[in-house]
């Protein structure tokens, strides 16, 4: 689904991206890899095949979209270094044509030293790409600048929809207000956090492979 937003148009894709094709750039909130690892040394059951499953949807976003630069805006990697931050990074070094920017969030805790090894640049949030403002925490946007809007993630927002009966459907969504747009979590491991849309907001619900419009 297009949205026109500060005067550009973005594409909000059932890949639970946004792509800006005028700039041949993707925008990618909370994988929080290294979650699946991270459970597994605390005795819980995760399969290990997830890291691979999410590595290959990004794939196919750059087979789909041939980005020529992703930011991630935050949470890429949710606990401390394990095994999956190097087949991340193994990721990482075959597409070195490719500029994958950090703007790094509250789980992005690895240290700095790992960072410069990869081929990945870490930037903190707020960081300005006219006319947008990229954070992995929503910022308070003052609203005299009318043409500044804030992409960011951190909230994983999901809405809930309505089936017969007393059946609900809970997706994951884009969430935009006034100055906002908030993208839903990449990483399938995750969870929802449930949204109360505010009057003039919209939502945009992810389906198996269309947008459609809530609110």
């Amino acid at each position: 689904m297009e949205l026109k937003l500060a005067g550009e148009k973005l594409l909000l894709s059932e890949e639970k991206i946004i792509y800006w094709s005028v700039q041949q750039t993707a925008f990618i909130a909370d994988l929080h890899l290294g979650k699946t690892t991270h459970f597994r040394k605390s005795g819980i059951a995760v399969p290990p095949a997830i890291i691979k499953a999410e590595i290959d949807r990004i794939e196919n976003i750059i087979s789909k979209f041939r980005p020529k630069r992703i930011f991630f805006l935050g949470d890429l990697f949710h606990s401390d270094l394990n095994h999956e931050w190097n087949i991340f990074n193994q990721f990482l070094e075959q597409h070195t044509k490719i500029e994958f920017i950090l703007i790094k969030g509250n789980h992005d805790i690895l240290n700095e030293s790992v960072y410069k090894l990869s081929h990945l640049k870490i930037e903190k949030e707020p960081y300005q790409l006219n006319p947008f403002i990229l954070s992995h925490h929503p910022l308070k946007i003052d609203t005299a600048e009318k043409e500044i809007i804030n992409l960011c993630g951190h909230l994983h927002p999901g809405i809930s929809i309505k089936g017969k009966g007393r059946s609900y459907l809970s997706l994951p969504c884009f969430y935009q207000d006034e100055k906002q747009l908030i993208l839903p979590a990449f990483g399938r491991f995750t969870g929802l956090a449930k949204i109360k849309p505010k009057k003039g907001s919209s939502v945009f619900a992810v389906l198996n492979d269309s947008i459609k419009k809530i609110v």
